[in-house]
């Protein structure tokens, strides 16, 4: 229902900007200890439309308030009282709602980009006992916390009680959702494409066609889960156990191909025939979606392969020639990449934690055809938790969104690189080279 969802509590009373402006500066007093603070309390209160933004609510109680099209662009809501508020339409962007009360609320169509909820709770109020009613009845009339149609990229649901929550074509693209309850939780259409789900409770949940494209599922509960038509091409799971819970007719892109070791030779053989004759002899390699974890690559000369989606977890391809090579969504995970020709190469969302490319080159590709272009790396959406890329070439390279955190980058080239919101939490850049490089809302950088 779109109207007032505050307990039918009916026209909510509107402050003047006079009296918001004392009660934010009275919080503000509060929360410095001053004796004449006063902790916010804004329950029930119109303050749809209002502008919050980034200013310091921890603690704030805003109970059943509506929010509708407030503005709370990097608020700090740490611990507050938001059950059964309104929140449709609010700008949420990079607020910080660390273990927030946020039962009920309605968050329809919000912008929740970058923001901070791990350990919120966004499951359902509890029944209400009323008086005068048999022992041990309830009167259930409280919605559950909505969530659908939000713009959520990057944003950290870890930990989160979201279990019954609904997230109907919600946009979760790299969503931290490790940890968090989702048991009963209705994420159809939801795209969570990138999302980190490591842990996650979805035990009763309903994905019926949501995309899971290079999601990591590692872990994940997902018992009695409704998985008709969801897209789990490039994601980081449990083949069988998912197999288990859905019939296969009933994902996309679950199923791996293989190869036997003479197969791959011939691959390989067909492949280096085909560049030296310019695509005259031979045959292209395309081992999209194949099982090669494990396998001895090293040297090998596949540049301009197609490999999306291959899964390459502990392979050797130190010093491969992969430029120009496709490995979006591919999992590389402790793969071995050190001296590996990675110009041009297309690695948009893939696994690569744990792999090592100490001295890799990732530089463009340059004076490419006719024309002349130059062709970048590109790794947006990357997860190099934890990569060596000691010494890597990464100059110019496509680096946006990607997660770096506990990276070693000792003395590699990242100038004129783009790193736009990537996450260098915890990682190591002690005589990395920077300069040129966009920094626009990059996160946890420290550079020595």
């Amino acid at each position: 229902m779109d109207g007032n969802r505050n307990l039918g509590l009916g026209e909510l009373r509107q402050l003047t900007p006079q009296e918001l402006r004392q009660i934010l500066q009275l919080h503000e007093l509060y929360l410095a200890r001053e004796a004449a603070g006063r902790r916010a309390v804004l329950a029930y209160y119109d303050l749809s439309s209002a502008d919050l933004s980034d200013h310091d609510l921890t603690g704030a109680d805003l109970t059943g308030a509506r929010l509708h099209r407030a503005i709370l662009k990097n608020t700090v809501l740490r611990e507050a009282k938001l059950s059964t508020a309104d929140l449709r339409a609010a700008n949420l962007n990079g607020a910080d709602l660390t273990g927030a009360d946020l039962r009920s609320s309605c968050l329809r169509g919000a912008q929740l980009n970058n923001a901070k909820l791990p350990d919120a709770d966004m499951s359902k109020l509890a029944p209400i006992q009323l008086a005068g009613l048999e022992a041990g009845a309830t009167v259930d009339d409280t919605p559950r916390t909505d969530l659908s149609s939000v713009e959520a990229h990057d944003c950290d649901f870890s930990g989160a009680n979201l279990s019954g929550a609904a997230f109907i074509r919600a946009n979760l693209t790299d969503a931290n959702l490790s940890n968090a309850d989702l048991s009963g939780a209705d994420l159809r259409h939801a795209n969570i494409t990138g999302a980190v789900l490591e842990r996650a409770n979805l035990s009763g949940a309903n994905l019926c066609g949501a995309t899971l494209r290079g999601a990591i599922l590692s872990n994940a509960k997902l018992v009695g889960a409704e998985l008709r038509g969801v897209d789990v091409s490039g994601a980081i799971l449990d083949r069988e156990l998912l197999a288990s819970a859905a019939a296969i007719e009933d994902l996309q892109g679950v199923s791996l191909n293989k190869l036997d070791a003479k197969q791959l030779q011939d691959v390989l053989r067909d492949h280096q025939l085909w560049l030296d004759s310019h695509g005259k002899e031979g045959k292209r390699a395309v081992l999209s979606d194949y099982d090669l974890s494990g396998c001895s690559l090293s040297n090998a000369k596949l540049a301009l392969g197609v490999l999306a989606r291959a899964v390459l977890r502990g392979a050797d391809l130190t010093r491969a020639s992969l430029a120009m090579c496709d490995l979006s969504l591919a999992d590389l995970r402790d793969a071995r990449l050190d001296g590996a020709d990675l110009r041009g190469a297309k690695l948009v969302r893939a696994h690569l934690a744990g792999a090592t490319l100490t001295q890799a080159n990732l530089m463009p590709l340059e004076n490419v055809g006719d024309r002349k272009y130059d062709f970048p790396a590109n790794l947006e959406g990357a997860k190099l938790a934890g990569a060596d890329l000691t010494a890597a070439q990464l100059r110019q390279a496509k680096l946006a969104s990607a997660d770096l955190s506990g990276a070693m980058l000792e003395h590699a080239d990242l100038r004129d690189a783009d790193l736009h919101n990537a996450n260098f939490k915890d990682a190591t850049a002690t005589r990395a080279k920077f300069e040129g490089a966009e920094l626009r809302e990059v996160r946890n950088l420290r550079r020595r």
